[in-house]
């Protein structure tokens, strides 16, 4: 491409109309690497939860059922509990981006990466023991002196929340633990114990509707210890609250529990890591209050999910959720045309920004091309009739038709029409003044 070539193409470029469609192709652009940037969310997320007996693996099984609904694929995986789904948390190798956590397990200040979205639901403190091995229905944990206890694996929240308890109680397993033995099991593995008569008494947090605690209260050799003192603990820890659980409400058929208990319990909340995407708040949040629906958990009506019961910062998102709902796109569209609109939304306003100012200037540009354009042909008249005053036999004719067809050739809006009506006038007035002066 020579230079003629390249001038003209230059001259094209800035030609009115194009003047108008430039900006439109640089926004777009602009456009296109802005969205390259924003990530989209992804549809493959990850859960740790409990032991697969558990609610905590019921529910992420049934979050997992509804935001397939969505489109998003969600992994459960299992675990020994809390405290392993905070480590997993804060271990990227593991993939989970959520999980479920045991209230008062975790100090927030030590992970910052990790907020809460909602309270999902309670669970409850059972303390389970064989009938033979206690004279009387024991009602505090000061009773437990030369005793077999299953306090959960490592990891675990029911192992957490146990030590705090028998710390209350001036039990530490480090020091003087008055003759107790302590064992490391599961919940499933310490049923067998306590069947065996290899365990007197077992701590479980969980809520009654874990298949696990059925089968604890259906076991005719176990009792289920009442706390007397459960005003107490409720006061001492503070994300620990009194409850009253009827006879016969978790299972009227089967009569269970068998009579009016006092214990305790403790919120469960659904908690997310900082990278999380911000646009799966929604879908987890909206799966979430469906997940606790079909688990049919003993809670009052809109009692959950709450924004209370957790020590983790509040997620801005779910706070928002909480408060307003759903969103009016997220309550009539999938949630994936969703994402888009609210990508184009993110992209749009930053662009608008930035076209409108644009669009005010593009006049001016026009007007400073066309006053460009035909500034240069009144130069050439100019130049043609001095040289012709200065050579009166100066062939005028050929360079004078050049200049009117490039005058009419030109292309400008039609608010800049006058213009060339000018111009084309004043190449009339010249060849008018050229041709009354040869000789």
């Amino acid at each position: 491409m020579n230079l003629n070539q390249l001038q003209r193409l230059k001259s094209r470029l800035i030609e009115p109309p194009l003047l108008y469609v430039l900006p439109l192709i640089l926004v777009a652009l602009i456009g296109l690497l802005i969205w390259s940037l924003i990530p989209s969310p992804s549809n493959k997320l990850v859960i740790t939860t409990g032991i697969d007996q558990g609610l905590y693996y019921r529910f992420g099984e049934q979050l997992s059922k509804e935001l397939a609904k969505e489109g998003i694929t969600l992994e459960v995986l299992t675990s020994a509990g809390s405290v392993e789904n905070i480590n997993r948390l804060n271990d990227p190798k593991s993939g989970a981006q959520i999980a479920l956590l045991q209230g008062g397990v975790g100090n927030p200040s030590e992970h910052p990466n990790i907020s809460a979205l909602s309270a999902l639901f309670d669970e409850q403190v059972w303390v389970f023991y064989r009938h033979q091995s206690f004279k009387t229905p024991i009602t505090k944990l000061t009773e437990l002196n030369q005793k077999r206890i299953s306090i959960g694996l490592p990891g675990s929240g029911t192992r957490a929340l146990s030590l705090q308890l028998l710390g209350l109680n001036g039990i530490d397993p480090e020091k003087d633990a008055k003759g107790i033995i302590f064992k490391d099991l599961n919940a499933v593995d310490t049923l067998k114990a306590l069947k065996a008569n290899e365990v007197d008494l077992a701590i479980l947090i969980s809520a009654p509707q874990a298949p696990i605690i059925l089968q604890y209260l259906r076991s005719p050799e176990l009792a289920v210890m009442s706390f007397d003192q459960a005003d107490a603990y409720a006061l001492r820890l503070p994300f620990l609250k009194k409850v009253s659980v009827p006879r016969g409400v978790i299972n009227l058929a089967e009569d269970l529990p068998k009579k009016d208990l006092t214990i305790l319990a403790t919120p469960t909340s659904i908690v997310v890591t900082e990278d999380i995407h911000p646009a799966l708040i929604t879908p987890l949040m909206r799966r979430s209050e469906s997940a606790i629906e079909q688990l049919g958990l003993l809670q009052k009506e809109g009692e959950f999910p709450s924004a209370i019961g957790f020590a983790w910062p509040h997620n801005d998102d779910a706070k928002h959720y909480l408060k307003t709902g759903p969103s009016f796109l997220h309550r009539h569209l999938p949630f994936w045309s969703v994402v888009w609109i609210d990508r184009a939304i993110r992209i749009g306003l930053p662009l608008l920004a930035i076209l409108l100012p644009l669009m005010n200037y593009l006049p001016m540009l026009i007007r400073i091309r066309v006053e460009s354009k035909t500034s240069g042909i009144y130069k050439r008249l100019r130049s043609l009739e001095e040289r012709y005053r200065q050579n009166p036999q100066l062939d005028w004719r050929a360079e004078l038709e050049e200049i009117q067809d490039q005058a009419i050739k030109m292309r400008v809006p039609k608010k800049f029409a006058v213009n060339v009506y000018e111009l084309r006038m004043y190449i009339d007035m010249v060849r008018a003044k050229l041709s009354g002066q040869r000789p």
